[in-house]
């Protein structure tokens, strides 16, 4: 089987090492930090010194067992959204300065702009605004951009999603979702469309992620099945609830080995 390549090429010589894009396992949020520190720690965030009352509110509760041990930073789900997929990166600081009625903006960096672009640019307020009915409440009725010197050649066979950081702690801004495709030539990674949530001035330092790429297949199929319809449903639902609940502290690792053996 080819391992399929993404190839992320620079524009501006040199941030592809002072600022390279990388491997979201790489990337380390400071709430992870700061969760993984806790539950070494503080143990399970259902004992009952950290649930309190929570744990024992209902008598028919389950969720309190002083030898089980559950965790953020033990989630498997959030475990794998920080191994997948590439986080690019702000590779200089961004000053952002909104004017008080969201309306106007202006941006500079430390050394200037590269290019005769501006280093953070917009939408017309006519491309987004006026379409939606629910557009986020404290946010500029413009769609902004971050341009950073960066294309991409995706592979054949797939496209590239892009979207905000997953679990990013960042409230100033929010990248918006879109789908990349290599028959359109060079991906222009670097364009990144963001919602602004604030106004007056911000700085966006260096390093900051602004988008997350993950290679989709081309290829894919789906079905929509009913459960009196599906024969293998039961006995999977049997075996994960076992799994589930074979010892107070899940072994996830052990859960992975059984799927894959059972052919998943």
């Amino acid at each position: 089987m080819t391992i399929p390549k993404i190839e992320f090429i620079s524009l501006i010589s040199g941030v592809d090492k002072t600022m390279p894009i990388i491997e979201a396992s790489k990337h380390k949020p400071s709430w992870i930090k700061k969760a993984a520190a806790d539950f070494k720690a503080q143990g399970s965030i259902t004992q009952q010194f950290r649930g309190g009352q929570q744990m024992y509110g209902d008598p028919m509760s389950q969720k309190f067992n002083p030898a089980e041990t559950k965790h953020t930073s033990k989630c498997p789900a959030l475990q794998m959204y920080h191994n997948t997929g590439y986080i690019l990166r702000t590779h200089t600081d961004i000053l952002l300065d909104v004017s008080p009625d969201g309306q106007h903006f202006q941006s500079s960096t430390p050394g200037g702009n590269h290019d005769s672009r501006p280093i953070v640019s917009s939408h017309m307020d006519q491309s987004f605004y006026p379409f939606f009915e629910n557009w986020p409440k404290d946010t500029m009725k413009k769609v902004l951009k971050f341009d950073l010197p960066w294309v991409a050649r995706i592979p054949k066979g797939y496209k590239m999603l892009q979207m905000h950081p997953m679990y990013q702690d960042e409230n100033r801004f929010t990248t918006l979702s879109g789908i990349l495709e290599p028959q359109l030539g060079h991906a222009a990674i670097g364009t990144i469309p963001f919602f602004c949530h604030f106004t007056g001035v911000e700085t966006i330092k260096a390093g900051t992620p602004v988008a997350q790429f993950i290679l989709i297949p081309n290829e894919q199929e789906a079905e929509v099945i009913d459960l009196e319809d599906d024969k293998n449903y039961k006995k999977e639902r049997q075996i994960n609830y076992l799994q589930l609940t074979e010892s107070f502290n899940r072994n996830y690792g052990k859960m992975r080995e059984l799927w894959k053996k059972y052919g998943w």
